[in-house]
């Protein structure tokens, strides 16, 4: 393997050591037994990250379930991890772009009913690709305000 920074050398060196893996973005993460190759020529050092996606998701989960509120980067994080853009993440969160970057960059704290929805969502795995909330909003029209019911030899039916 050949440097990705000096383009000069080849990643000989290598060591298995924990890793602070900060490309994920948050600042609390690190890698237990990861192999380190280092560059002779630059002193560059590249980890080795087997099955990325899968490290995401245990990661998004750890977040889901601590007891502490969500964090920026965290909301970040988890955006990131279920596919979406800023602009789509309020849109599934019936918010707004500004909105989303005022929790993204900490100028607010996320309220709790969006905070858990966002939980919800990461845990169920869900990245809702087709939900559009105009789309919702018509369904309201279809759904009657009321239900009535009978019992009629003791089963229930919708009442005329």
């Amino acid at each position: 393997m050949i440097c990705h920074n000096c383009n000069l050398a080849e990643l000989t060196s290598q060591v298995v050591e924990n890793y602070h893996y900060l490309e994920c973005g948050l600042p609390n993460v690190t890698l237990k037994n990861i192999l380190i190759r280092t560059c002779p020529n630059c002193g560059m050092h590249f980890a080795s990250i087997p099955n990325i996606s899968g490290l995401h998701r245990v990661i998004a989960m750890a977040l889901v379930k601590k007891d502490s509120r969500l964090t920026p980067a965290e909301i970040v994080f988890l955006r990131k991890a279920m596919g979406w853009s800023g602009a789509d993440f309020a849109r599934k969160m019936h918010s707004t772009p500004s909105q989303v970057s005022r929790w993204e960059n900490g100028r607010i704290q996320m309220n709790v009913s969006n905070e858990l929805l966002l939980r919800s969502l990461v845990a169920i795995g869900q990245k809702i690709e087709n939900y559009d909330v105009e789309e919702a909003a018509h369904l309201a029209d279809f759904i009657p305000a009321r239900l009535t019911l009978d019992l009629e030899d003791r089963k229930w039916k919708k009442a005329a």
